[in-house]
């Protein structure tokens, strides 16, 4: 059985591992709304924040073009990223968006992880222009 102290071995362990991994990310998500002056319709409110994430950009170098991660269709230009829940705990559900190397991404899925306790979020980002 897992107790208290595995689940804290296994979130030191995991910040040991990626720690020589992380990329700063701006992460774009949902503040709120505001209504248009003149048709009173919602319009809906981001901000910004940047933290650090594990990113692996999926690349056609393994000479596929497509493939299937948690049952998502990605391609050549998508990419993955893991960010520790700590530090999205309260934007989680609102996020949208992302920036990774000056390019700009859409959440396609978001996954929360972790054995025992979440620790962190794993995200499957579309390139958009």
């Amino acid at each position: 059985m897992i107790d208290s102290y595995d689940i804290a071995f296994m979130k030191q362990a995991r910040e040991d591992m990626v720690g020589g991994r992380m990329h700063e990310i701006a992460v774009i998500y949902e503040a709120g709304f505001t209504n248009d002056p003149i048709t009173d319709e919602k319009k809906p409110v981001y901000d910004e924040i940047k933290i650090p994430s594990v990113v692996t950009e999926i690349s056609s170098e393994v000479k596929i073009d497509r493939q299937l991660l948690d049952s998502i269709d990605v391609e050549g230009g998508d990419i993955w990223f893991s960010i520790a829940i700590d530090l999205i705990a309260d934007i989680y559900e609102n996020i949208k968006r992302v920036i990774y190397d000056g390019k700009n991404y859409e959440v396609l899925s978001k996954d929360k992880k972790g054995i025992g306790e979440r620790n962190h979020a794993e995200f499957v980002g579309r390139r958009i222009t």
